[in-house]
């Protein structure tokens, strides 16, 4: 054989070869796809579209009494109601198989030439789109939501539909197809939209209806008869086009229905019946749940939900639901800001129990499923966050305490062409210097959630928050943007946000003595054969100790009684804790609060944070107060309201200057007694005494340091400050400031007896006024002032 007859030999088996590794490859790929295919749950899928059932959600009108459950009055959501095939009228079937398959009822499945077609469009990017699926594997994109652009996908879709055909009849296929297509408006089947659009059974519609509908699936969004009517009515022609080419109207009735105008039922006359926003979160809630446990998709599993005839057993509470219906549909309990875009959500808790009771996604009468509820969508929560991120943590690890003072006064300093710029800086600009974490929370001191912030590490913050309390809207980084940052971690201006939804769950470890409980909707669902396919049990874990959690409790109190929520009144009748958060340039603002029996979070801002809340619109306080104590309306006419507990808590006094134990010098602050009382444990208290104070002897009449030529009875003692690490390289306006010792130097020190005259930092009882005998005396004139 000579050498070119060789190279042609060798190159064709190396063609062989290689045809036969693809085909090898292209077969193993198909047995990878076909294995990781759950056809068990394909069928399942099918089986709840094509008996449509409608599911029924109760809710218990006592705790945990079944006997008690009522069944909810419910939409259908989804507004798929189910219609057998001759119940649509023939130019509906016949169209959708003109338009969509032509070769319906004689392909197996797959459309084998559109196909190889479509293949080929794919790897020479001939064209944006091309369609190749038949009705089959509509049905099988439709009941399973799974329409990512990959070729697994496809290949899987494929699989499935042949699965679909081999085991279904055309004719139920095309049953299902009809019954699950999306039609716009949040609603599927081709009945739902018959009914919605021109308020008519499937089996009524004319030739110009039935193509308008067919239309409408290609693309719902884009002939939405509502948004789009000019694109909806020439997509409807071209439909009829292709109805009257195929035989399915005649060339008189395809005249009639190109001039026929687009008539539909206008949004405002249509007699929907909308689900509340507490079944919307169930619904949402149990098809993650069963998606999860079938391994399907979420859309999938939705629809099984509606349509599998199950019951959903709710933790709704009617009357709390009613409640915040009844208030938040009756736009007259809120100012006329809502008319320009602001809004309002709220959500309730059982206290006890964790379960959700109550939720409200949006002011007004709610018209349509599926809106944006603003209670499950990420806000900005601000210094919200402060309590279970900072406060708790630091606590639980006996790290601070009730009383442990820091100085509230700016963090660091930063150069700019204008001077030095504080951060963070406090709103107005005035610092209180020496405070304590109990007046640090009250007031919503950013300084000192800076500080603790850096002590603990912004990383171990967010680690915290993600494992403990779930908040998976967390940014790690993404770009430039990260969450693992001093503003987001401190002061809670988190990248995306987090939910109102989510923030109340957090909340809820603190009148449950530190136990997380999941902030769950529904308790089980159960089937049309009585079995229990998801008990959606009660899931707690302890984030802190019993006792941080009473703590945390009386501190969130006093933000109620004297701090940023005073203007709450429920506290007259009920004990109630909470906190305040507010986004940068009041974008969002938001409380949440608790009592022994609810916690509830309330947010307002406008859509998508485009604007700041003005100090016109009525205050979210006041809504949560009016909300809450309609829901507390029965406990609080019954008297004798059960309080947060303080059991195993000790209650000492301590120093407001430096948290230790009060002691003799304290007395003499010129403020007056700063001696309070705080909430403690055994291994995390006030130990040593006040060392802060230091006791100085002045002429009351000179106003200068006391010496031996002042005249005993003119000489009084006062305790000042030391607060020796203050430096600043611009001046800040500090309200402690004229109670703090300073040398004739101006700078702070700690003054000792060898070095400023008649400082002590103990003076026997009988000694507490006048200058001391016993100690030795230093003149150095009276013409230094205390300031």
């Amino acid at each position: 054989m000579n050498r070119i007859g060789k190279i042609v030999k060798f190159t064709a088996i190396g063609f062989f070869a290689m045809a036969i590794t693809a085909v090898v490859a292209i077969f193993v790929y198909i047995l990878l796809v076909y294995h990781r295919i759950n056809f068990d749950a394909d069928e399942r899928l099918f089986e709840s579209a094509i008996s449509f059932n409608s599911t029924t959600f109760y809710a218990y009108e006592e705790k945990g009494s079944e006997s008690s459950a009522v069944q909810i009055e419910t939409s259908g959501s989804m507004k798929k109601l189910h219609y057998s095939l001759e119940e649509i009228s023939p130019y509906i079937k016949n169209g959708f198989i003109a338009v969509e398959d032509k070769i319906f009822y004689s392909h197996p499945g797959l459309d084998v030439k559109r196909t190889v077609m479509a293949a080929v469009n794919y790897l020479m990017k001939r064209e944006k789109t091309f369609g190749a699926s038949t009705i089959t594997q509509q049905v099988v994109k439709n009941i399973s939501g799974d329409n990512k652009v990959k070729i697994s996908r496809k290949l899987a879709e494929i699989l499935r539909a042949l699965h679909i055909e081999e085991n279904y009849t055309k004719d139920e296929i095309l049953e299902v197809y009809l019954n699950v297509i999306p039609m716009s408006e949040n609603i599927y089947g081709v009945g739902a939209a018959s009914r919605l659009y021109f308020g008519k059974e499937p089996a009524e519609l004319t030739p110009a209806e039935a193509a308008m509908l067919i239309g409408v699936t290609n693309a719902p969004s884009a002939y939405n008869p509502y948004n789009n009517p000019d694109a909806c009515k020439r997509k409807r022609n071209i439909i009829l086009s292709v109805m009257y080419n195929d035989g399915v109207i005649s060339r008189a009735q395809y005249i009639e229905a190109i001039n026929t105008p687009l008539k539909i039922i206008p949004r405002e006359e249509r007699e929907d019946r909308f689900d509340s926003w507490f079944v919307e979160t169930v619904i949402s809630q149990a098809s993650d749940d069963l998606a999860r446990k079938y391994a399907i998709t979420e859309a999938a599993a939705r629809i099984m939900i509606l349509g599998g005839g199950y019951k959903v057993y709710t933790t709704m509470d009617p009357n709390a639901q009613h409640i915040l219906e009844d208030y938040f549909e009756n736009e007259r309990n809120f100012s006329a800001e809502i008319y320009n875009g602001l809004n309002y959500a709220m959500t309730v808790a059982d206290s006890r129990s964790g379960d959700l009771v109550a939720l409200i996604g949006r002011v007004g009468k709610k018209n349509g499923d599926r809106l944006m509820n603003h209670a499950l969508v990420s806000h900005v929560p601000g210094s919200v966050l402060k309590p279970i991120a900072l406060y708790a943590p630091l606590i639980d690890e006996g790290k601070i305490n009730w009383a442990t003072v820091f100085d509230d006064v700016p963090v660091s300093f930063i150069e700019t062409e204008d001077g030095y710029r504080e951060y963070p800086k406090n709103s107005p600009g005035i610092y209180d210097g020496l405070i304590t974490v109990k007046d640090a929370i009250k007031n919503s001191k950013n300084t000192v959630a800076v500080r603790l912030c850096n002590s603990m590490g912004c990383k171990t913050v967010y680690d915290h928050l993600k494992n403990n309390f779930a908040f998976d809207s967390l940014v790690e980084r993404e770009g430039g943007l990260t969450d693992i940052a001093t503003s987001p971690m401190a002061l809670g201006q988190l990248t995306k946000g987090v939910c109102l939804y989510r923030l109340t769950e957090s909340y809820s470890v603190f009148p449950s003595d530190g136990l997380k409980k999941n902030l769950r909707s529904y308790t089980k669902i159960i089937d049309h054969k009585g079995n229990t396919i998801v008990n959606n049990a009660k899931n707690e874990s302890r984030v802190f100790k019993e006792s941080t959690a009473r703590i945390m409790n009386q501190l969130l109190m006093t933000v109620v009684n004297e701090g940023t929520a005073k203007a709450i009144r429920l506290k007259d009748y009920v004990q109630v804790a909470g906190k305040t958060g507010t986004s940068g340039n009041n974008r969002d603002k938001l409380f949440i609060g608790y009592t022994p029996y609810y916690t509830a979070g309330i947010w307002c801002g406008y859509e998508s944070a485009s604007k700041s809340v003005s100090g016109l619109s009525k205050g979210h306080l006041e809504i949560w107060d009016e909300v809450m104590t309609a829901l507390h309306s029965k406990i609080i006419s019954e008297g004798d309201p059960i309080k947060f507990r303080t059991d195993g808590l000790l209650h000492l006094p301590y120093c407001m200057d430096s948290g230790e134990t009060y002691s003799e010098v304290c007395v003499y602050d010129p403020r007056g007694s700063r001696r309070e009382f705080g909430y403690f444990t055994e291994d995390n208290r006030p130990n040593v005494k006040c060392e802060r104070h230091i006791m100085c002897f002045y002429d009351s009449v000179t106003k200068g340091i006391a010496c031996p030529k002042c005249p005993k009875e003119d000489v009084v003692g006062v305790a000042l400050i030391s607060v020796p690490e203050r430096s600043f390289p611009k001046q800040i306006v500090i309200t402690d400031a004229e109670y703090v010792y300073r040398d004739i130097k101006g700078y702070i020190k700690r003054p000792t007896e060898d070095t400023l005259p008649y400082f002590w930092y103990s003076i026997p009882e009988e000694e507490y006024v006048g200058i001391s005998k016993n100690k030795k005396q230093f003149n150095s004139g009276c013409n230094i002032h205390i300031e």
